[in-house]
């Protein structure tokens, strides 16, 4: 997905005028800024809830990660992790102009760049989030394909592999966008085009953009996860036929370990089937709106923005799929929440009769309390007093 398109606009737009007689508009019915306000007062506030629900959930995802140890030693969560800090970055750098742009129909204020810095962002981010997801599908094949892999010597994923291919992916990403501010751009208008924040790609920039970081990552991903599902269904095959002869049947430890990992990759495969659905119209409309060169201005750029809006929701879903799909994800949360809740002060007959049940200690079952207390019981009946067992002896 490239930027290209972003960042047009349509003609300069008609301006509201006063009649200075009645103090009432002459013209009720134009646009606001180039839209109808019944357009742009309910798509800002999608915009706003999509950036609001999106920077909480991914920051929750971060702490998740980094302050869980075993959520931090797997390679497939820290690639995660970089998912989430590009989504970070894409809802609190680049969404914010955009809903500016809704009210302003696209004018710039900022400056050259600032501008440059913006469309920067989008051709940063976009191509480290399809790119980490081609990732993850890697791994998850591997792991399904080679289930006893991590009991080898050399594992095909580690924490520092993973961390080797993030530190790739984003520098790919940075150098991919960095080029156009090198030199590979048309030389016809300056980034600020009528006062617009449009950079003026290349056709073939735009088309090697949408093909190398978009359509092709894309496709290799859906090819890992047709392997996978080829993997699962002869693997289902294999415990069907091997149910009658108790000897070929796989046991109860790799039957575990590979249904755990099918899981993993069913809940990555909606992490890409997330990304397709919201940032594909959006691509499409960009590439024809490219190709169509100069005329690039018939188009609805309402349609634009609310394709764009789509994409910008995926940000906001990939917190949530990380939180109903993994259940350490769920405890991490669950201990969040309940330490940003106030504690409540203990009533007189608590302090008085101390309880079993403490809440400083959760991670005692309630179904092994009674064991303790008559554990307890036991001691001190054998811990008596000398005294007693001396008298008891002497009747």
């Amino acid at each position: 997905m490239d930027g290209s398109l972003k960042f047009g606009r349509r003609k300069t737009p008609e301006i509201l005028k006063m009649n200075n007689t009645s103090g009432h508009d002459e013209h009720e019915e134009e646009p606001l800024f180039g839209f109808q306000p019944s357009f742009v007062y309910p798509v800002a506030a999608c915009y706003i809830v999509i950036v609001t629900v999106a920077v909480v959930g991914n920051l929750m995802v971060c702490y998740a990660i980094l302050a869980n140890r075993n959520l931090r030693s797997n390679p497939t969560n820290l690639l995660l992790l970089s998912l989430a800090i590009s989504d970070l970055l894409t809802v609190t750098l680049a969404v914010p102009f955009d809903i500016e742009g809704l009210f302003l129909s696209g004018a710039w204020n900022h400056g050259k760049a600032m501008c440059i810095t913006w469309i920067t962002v989008y051709l940063i981010t976009v191509p480290t989030s399809i790119l980490t997801l081609l990732a993850i599908s890697v791994d998850r094949y591997k792991t399904l394909s080679d289930p006893l892999g991590r009991f080898r010597r050399t594992q095909f994923m580690t924490p520092n592999k993973a961390l080797i291919v993030i530190l790739i992916i984003w520098l790919y990403s940075i150098l991919w966008a960095l080029l156009p501010i090198m030199g590979w751009l048309r030389k016809d208008h300056e980034p600020i085009y009528e006062g617009a924040c449009a950079i003026p790609f290349t056709k073939a920039y735009t088309t090697l953009t949408s093909g190398l970081n978009f359509i092709l990552p894309l496709l290799i991903t859906c090819l890992f996860y047709i392997l996978i599902y080829l993997i699962a269904r002869q693997h289902h095959k294999f415990t069907s036929v091997a149910s009658g002869f108790s000897a070929k049947q796989p046991s109860k430890e790799e039957n575990k370990v590979y249904l755990k990992n099918l899981k993993a990759a069913k809940t990555t495969s909606m992490f890409v089937v997330a990304f397709f659905i919201c940032w594909q119209p959006f691509s499409y409309f960009s590439i024809a709106a490219n190709l169509d060169g100069e005329n690039w201005e018939s188009f609805p750029f309402e349609v634009y923005m609310l394709l764009l809006m789509l994409g910008y929701l995926n940000s906001a879903l990939n917190p949530f799929l990380f939180a109903f799909r993994n259940k350490r994800f769920k405890d991490v949360y669950s201990k969040l929440f309940s330490s940003l809740k106030p504690q409540r002060t203990q009533s007189r007959s608590s302090i008085r009769r101390p309880s079993t049940f403490s809440t400083s200690t959760p991670e005692i079952p309630d179904l092994e309390s009674s064991e303790v207390r008559l554990r307890s019981i036991r001691v001190k009946r054998e811990e008596s007093p000398k005294w007693l067992k001396r008298s008891k002896n002497q009747e």
